[in-house]
């Protein structure tokens, strides 16, 4: 199928999702492969961002994210914590969210530019050249790449937080673009980072 004249292919899946998605990846230098729970999040206009991938990612370039985390970012010493609260290292897999049913690859191999593609977290609306942007930063900074990319988007990690202060900030950024990912005080969650090679961001409506 095609989502504004680019070229998408979809495949149903039968077995290992992830086995699956690494051997696509394996398998193209030229495309990037996600996983979604359902084919209709890629088939369905209504699910999907309206604007043409190509315009999203030119918006997502000028999107000033130390501005966005100032607006966004919780002063709520509730929701900060302490960073002594408990977590489970555990919780954070975007697969136990459901059975990732479809293979899509993507046309473009900028693993953040899957977010152009799909709705991430609910976004749909002006939130998606946020999630192009803070995934291409994640990218940046720590080699993170999607797996799965629905309300729960899943991410492999490359490398964690050097220390607490720039984990704190990756946990606000999750917070402030998918406001359940930490599932403890925020800075409990940026704890949790420290330790994880991968990430389950979540939303929902």
């Amino acid at each position: 199928m095609t989502i504004h004249g680019d070229e998408v292919v979809i495949a149903a899946l039968t077995g290992d999702a992830m086995a699956a998605w690494h051997a696509a990846r394996a398998a193209s230098a030229e495309h990037y492969p996600v996983l979604v729970h359902d084919a209709a999040w890629v088939t369905e206009p209504d699910y999907r961002p309206s604007d043409p991938p190509a315009d999203l990612i030119a918006r997502a370039a000028s999107v000033d994210l130390e501005a966005w985390l100032a607006r966004e970012m919780t002063r709520d010493e509730e929701l900060l914590g302490t960073g002594l609260e408990g977590y489970y290292l555990d919780s954070y897999n975007a697969m136990s969210y459901g059975t990732q049913q479809t293979l899509v690859i993507l046309p473009r191999p900028e693993p953040w530019a899957a977010f152009a593609y799909l709705d991430a977290y609910a976004m749909l609306g002006d939130g998606t050249e946020l999630a192009v942007a803070t995934a291409r930063a994640w990218h940046d900074r720590y080699g993170a790449v999607p797996t799965v990319v629905g309300m729960a988007s899943g991410f492999l990690v490359d490398r964690r937080p050097a220390d607490v202060h720039a984990a704190e900030r990756l946990a606000a950024e999750h917070v402030a673009i998918a406001g359940l990912s930490a599932r403890t005080t925020l800075r409990a969650y940026a704890r949790a980072l420290m330790h994880l090679d991968q990430w389950c961001l979540y939303n929902r409506p």
